[in-house]
């Protein structure tokens, strides 16, 4: 262990000389400044809808009385009006109210992107706003719960999690890689063969510094954003975890190719599929089985019980510790693959 540590300390200089260690932390900063200063606490998403009463008085007069004063319900005095809010507002949802045939119709205006279930939907949505407006009506539509008063994340720490994985748990593949092939092309790996300093302890230095760089990013992001209400033992277990699996899933995969070139179609792939759970955490919807299996999704629901108030704190405490086993057995396999090509 001694020589881990003096091994550590050696990697640890060398690194606070070069630009990595302030890139990484100027790239914490960033994020920070862009969710605190960009990014809203929550977004807003809420339609509005952009109406055109095209109707004769007396008529128009009641209909008017019925909507106005719903803060999502602007009220134009042309169909024209109508398109031209709609053009500079993409989200927003036009309906000119007419007559034909001494009934009233309600003519939607689209953008022209909604889907067909998109279009039904509003339809109801617009037809219910209006019918509800009718002294006397009573609504037969009742709503139940699974779950009462769910607790939820702002919509601005809701990205905190998105950011932990790929800080903490992919950068390491790309990172310790660079470093492995920068020492090889110097020589130093091959050195190791008669060197006192044993490979496992070379390759579990690299892999301290990234997990070192880990955990301050990772507390300066969370403290900022989330504050201290959240449990820093469990974000201390889960950045560890995380990081040595990611740093070691990274020293294997470099263990099979000799130049950063030739090891770069391997890390993005590796990458861009660890990547794919995101559309699961923001969709709950689109949520297969098969997309359980990439190591990214429990890491990103891992992080987001952690800034839960009542989160799971079983779940939290059953990823460190499978992802620590797999880094162990992982990182056991990189070891033996780098003394077999020591001469690469």
């Amino acid at each position: 262990m001694k020589k881990l540590l003096t091994t550590f300390l050696k990697d640890s200089k060398l690194s606070f000389n070069g630009l990595y260690f302030y890139i990484e932390i100027g790239m914490a900063i960033i994020f920070i400044a862009v969710m605190l200063f960009v990014v809203p606490e929550n977004f807003d998403q809420s339609q509005r809808l952009v109406a055109y009463v095209n109707l004769e008085e007396p008529v128009k007069s009641q209909v008017l009385s019925l909507i106005e004063g719903e803060e999502s319900i602007e009220i134009l005095e042309s169909r024209n009006q109508v398109e031209d809010a709609l053009s500079k507002d993409r989200s927003a949802v036009g309906v000119e109210i007419k007559s034909e045939n001494q009934s009233l119709v309600y003519d939607l205006i689209l953008q022209g992107y909604e889907s067909e279930s998109m279009k039904s939907m509003l339809k109801a949505s617009i037809e219910g706003e209006f019918l509800s407006q009718i002294p006397g009506f009573s609504s037969k539509v009742n709503t139940t719960a699974l779950e009462n008063n769910p607790e939820r994340l702002s919509d601005r720490v809701n990205i905190l999690p998105i950011y932990l994985t790929i800080n903490v748990g992919l950068m390491g593949l790309f990172i310790i890689a660079a470093y492995i092939f920068l020492d090889k092309d110097e020589g130093v790996i091959k050195a190791y063969a008669v060197a006192p300093v044993k490979l496992w302890q070379y390759l579990a230095s690299k892999m301290l510094i990234l997990l070192m760089m880990g955990l301050l990013t990772s507390f300066m992001t969370v403290l900022a954003l989330a504050g201290t209400k959240v449990n820093l033992f469990h974000l201390f277990l889960l950045v560890v975890s995380f990081n040595l699996f990611g740093s070691s899933l990274g020293l294997l995969i470099s263990s099979f190719f000799d130049t950063m070139v030739k090891a770069m179609g391997g890390l993005y792939a590796g990458v861009m599929l660890m990547v794919l759970p995101v559309v699961s955490y923001f969709m709950p919807s689109f949520n297969p089985m098969w997309i359980k299996a990439f190591p990214s999704y429990p890491m990103m629901f891992a992080f987001r019980e952690l800034l839960l108030v009542n989160g799971n704190t079983g779940y939290i405490y059953i990823q460190s510790g499978v992802f620590l086993i797999l880094g162990f057995f992982i990182f056991a396999a990189a070891n033996l693959r780098f003394k077999k090509t020591l001469t690469v």
